[in-house]
């Protein structure tokens, strides 16, 4: 019967990946416990789709990974609506949620920028972000390189003791007067606690300037890059982040802030409790709050901010337990957050039209499998010239 399966499904030599996806001897073959066998067949009889057979399978199989679990009643239906199309937008949203699964496979992490063709961006030389370890800089100037992948920095109380990984330590004089700058590159993500307990998660090609000690009536920070916020609660002591667009000023909560300078726009996403935000250096008479699943959104060169409710907050912060997470994200803007845990140059042309993604990037390794997953899902192509990763569409 096998046999006989094979030389039946002559139009296998018209399918691209989709259709392999959506066909239902197809999904068997790989979900039979002779998979392999069968799919080494299949490649033999159809030697010129061997790439739309292998990545069909690879998304069909990542569909079946324990922290995607669908019961089978529920794969089947869902595989039948697909097959029944309620029509192309149903097909399409679905497909590019099980492609995503692909990108589980991994991504990872070092030092780079983001280039395009139409992008004033600068690299790293010129951003001050220059070293491959996260660098802490003490208020005295003495600079403690972090090695590690992913680093945790603990002050003291009173700010004159500082652990590194848990286990190097700094004893320091204790000082309020200057101000201390935690350095994360690219390809690299901190954690650190403040002297006053406030927790702080700064993402790749970020810096967090603070004082090792905060004043009595004012605690402040600054954040260039990305940084997750779970604040100490402190109203005789008032807590404000401050980026280069505006000041945020905290009411005991957790919240996201998104600016990066070679980004248009900066955002705040709010998780938990409340904050209000103004343009810097004016006044609070002016003050915009936000609510939990909020989000605000600043562009640069103006001083109005657009708040919008948003399905899922945890979403922006999945970065922070090493993911990235897409909900309807232009493919230029995914390219670009992808770039900063990459020792690569991605240069795109891709216009607006092309497709949105759907789906979760697990930061792990093999840049290329994970390129080649975003390619896909999509409908565009890349290519690597040297040591540059160039996007096109076909």
């Amino acid at each position: 019967m096998k046999g006989l399966f094979f030389s039946m499904k002559q139009e296998y030599k018209t399918y691209n990946t989709d259709d392999f996806i959506l066909d239902d001897d197809f999904r068997d073959i790989v979900y039979g416990e002779d998979s392999s066998d069968r799919i080494s067949k299949l490649l033999d009889i159809y030697p010129e789709k061997r790439q739309e057979i292998k990545l069909a399978a690879r998304i069909i199989k990542e569909l079946q990974t324990t922290g995607f679990y669908q019961p089978k009643e529920r794969q089947r239906e869902l595989w039948q609506q697909i097959a029944g199309e309620q029509k192309r937008k149903i097909r399409l949203t679905w497909l590019k949620l099980a492609a995503s699964f692909l990108l589980l496979i991994g991504m990872g992490s070092a030092i780079f920028y983001w280039t395009d063709q139409n992008s004033n961006n600068k690299p790293l030389a010129e951003t001050g972000m220059i070293s491959e370890d996260a660098v802490l800089i003490l208020d005295n100037g003495e600079s403690v390189a972090i090695t590690s992948k992913e680093s945790t920095v603990q002050y003291s109380s009173d700010g004159s003791e500082i652990v590194v990984n848990d286990s190097s330590q700094i004893a320091r004089s204790t000082s309020s007067e200057g101000t201390n700058q935690l350095i994360v590159p690219y390809g690299k993500r901190s954690f650190i606690t403040l002297s006053e307990g406030t927790k702080v998660w700064l993402n790749s090609g970020s810096k967090l300037i603070f004082p090792s000690v905060f004043s009595k009536n004012l605690r402040e920070v600054e954040v260039q890059g990305e940084a997750y916020f779970e604040v100490t609660s402190n109203r005789e002591q008032p807590f404000y982040v401050k980026t280069d667009l505006f000041k945020v000023k905290v009411y005991g909560t957790k919240f996201n802030v998104h600016a990066y300078r070679q980004d248009n726009t900066y955002n705040v996403v709010l998780l938990e409790g409340k904050v209000g935000m103004s343009p810097d250096n004016e006044t609070y008479s002016s003050e915009v709050f936000l609510a939990p699943n909020q989000k605000a959104l600043m562009a640069k060169g103006t001083k109005d901010f657009e708040i919008t409710s948003v399905e899922d907050a945890g979403a922006y912060i999945a970065w922070k337990d090493g993911y990235l997470t897409f909900i309807d994200e232009e493919v230029g803007k995914v390219l670009k957050r992808v770039s900063r845990y990459y020792n690569i140059d991605i240069e795109s042309s891709l216009s607006d039209n092309t497709e949105h993604i759907y789906g979760k990037l697990e930061l792990k390794d093999e840049v290329d499998r994970v390129l080649e997953g975003i390619a896909f899902i999509s409908k565009t192509q890349y290519k690597k010239e040297g040591g540059k990763y160039i996007f096109f569409e076909p």
